[in-house]
C-alpha cells in the first residue's frame, strides 16, 4: 500500500453508511443448502487514499430457510481519534430455492452524537415499509415512490443473493434493484473472470480468484445539491460513481467463496478493502495477522 500522499482527511459525515454496506454486504456467504446455523465471521480494513479509514467485522448464519447478517464497522488509527463514527447493518430473511426474500433490514450510524437510522419492514410479497430517521425532506432528497421500492432488495440481502448465486457455480453477470431506506438505486454485475491476487502485507489472502467489477446505477431518492468529498462518490454527483472491483476466492475449506479485495476509487483517493481474517463455523480465526496500513 502506497504511503498516503493526500493531506485532506475524508469527512466522515459524508460517509455513506448504505454504499458501506452495498460494498461490504456480501462479506459472507454460505450454501443455501446447508443445515447448521453456526456462525461466519471475517474483518476487513478499509483505506482510503492510503490511510486506514475503516475496521469491519462481518458475521452470518444461514440455515436452507433462513439467514440472518450483521456488518459492523467504525473508523480506524487516527481518524477513529478525531471522527468517532460507528455503523451497523442487520439483514435477516427466508432463503428459497431460487431467490433470498428479507423479512427486516435496519442500519444504524452515530457521528458526534447525532444519530441516524434506517428500519425496512418486509411483507414477503415485495412491498416494504420504511422509517427513517431523520425523515428524507431533512436531507434535501425527494422520497422514493412506492412502485420503485417494490420488489427491491436491502443492500445486506441484494448482495448476499448475488453471492449465494456465485456459490451455486452462476456468473456474477446481473442487475438487482436497491432501496435502502433513502436511495434507491441499481447494483450492476460484470464477471470478468478468473484472476491472481498478489500476496500483501495487507491482507491474509493471496492466490487465484474470480474478479467481478460493480457499477452503481442512480434511480430514486438523491438530493440535489450533494456535498463534495464523500465517501465512495465523485463530486459531480451519484450518476458519476465510478465501478469497483470485488475479488472472490474460497478462503475456507469447504466453504463458498468470499470476498477478499475490493477497490474502486474516490475523491479522496484510492478506496481497497482488504480481507484481514476469517473465522469459520465453529472454528479458531484462521490467516496471519496483516501489517496496519499507515495512519
Amino acid at each position: 500500500m502506497p504511503s498516503p500522499s493526500h493531506t485532506r482527511r475524508p469527512d466522515i459525515r459524508q460517509f455513506r453508511a448504505s454504499a458501506l454496506a452495498a460494498a461490504l454486504a456480501g462479506l459472507l456467504s454460505v450454501q443455501p443448502g446447508t443445515a447448521s446455523a453456526a456462525p461466519v465471521s471475517a474483518t476487513y480494513r478499509v483505506h482510503v487514499g492510503g490511510v486506514a479509514v475503516l475496521d469491519v467485522a462481518a458475521t452470518l448464519e444461514m440455515t436452507g430457510v433462513a439467514y440472518k447478517m450483521e456488518v459492523k464497522a467504525q473508523t480506524d488509527g487516527f481518524l477513529g481519534r478525531m471522527f468517532p463514527w460507528q455503523t451497523v447493518s442487520r439483514s435477516e430473511g427466508a432463503v428459497r430455492p431460487d431467490r433470498l426474500v428479507p423479512a427486516r433490514h435496519s442500519q444504524s450510524s452515530v457521528f458526534r452524537g447525532k444519530p441516524r437510522s434506517v428500519t425496512l419492514e418486509y411483507d414477503g410479497q415485495g412491498n416494504v415499509a420504511a422509517t427513517v430517521l431523520p425523515p428524507p425532506e431533512e436531507d434535501d432528497r425527494e422520497p422514493v415512490p412506492d412502485a420503485q421500492k417494490r420488489g427491491a432488495y436491502d443492500p445486506l440481502s441484494g448482495f448476499l443473493a448475488v453471492l449465494t448465486a456465485a456459490a451455486r457455480g452462476e456468473a456474477c453477470t446481473r442487475s438487482l434493484p436497491v432501496y435502502d431506506g433513502r436511495r434507491r438505486y441499481d447494483m450492476i454485475f460484470e464477471d470478468v473472470g478468473p484472476r491472481l491476487v498478489g500476496a500483501s502485507r495487507y491482507s491474509v489472502f493471496a492466490g487465484a480468484a474470480r474478479q467481478c467489477r460493480v457499477s452503481y446505477r442512480p434511480v430514486a431518492g438523491y438530493g440535489k445539491n450533494p456535498p463534495s468529498g464523500a465517501f465512495w462518490r465523485r463530486e459531480s454527483g451519484p450518476s458519476e460513481r465510478p465501478p469497483a472491483d470485488l475479488w472472490l476466492a474460497p478462503v475456507v475449506p469447504g466453504e463458498p467463496p468470499l470476498p477478499v479485495r475490493l477497490e474502486t476509487e474516490s475523491d479522496l483517493g484510492a478506496v481497497v478493502i482488504h480481507l484481514t481474517g476469517v473465522t469459520p463455523p465453529g472454528g479458531s480465526p484462521s490467516g496471519g495477522t496483516p501489517t496496519p496500513a499507515p495512519r
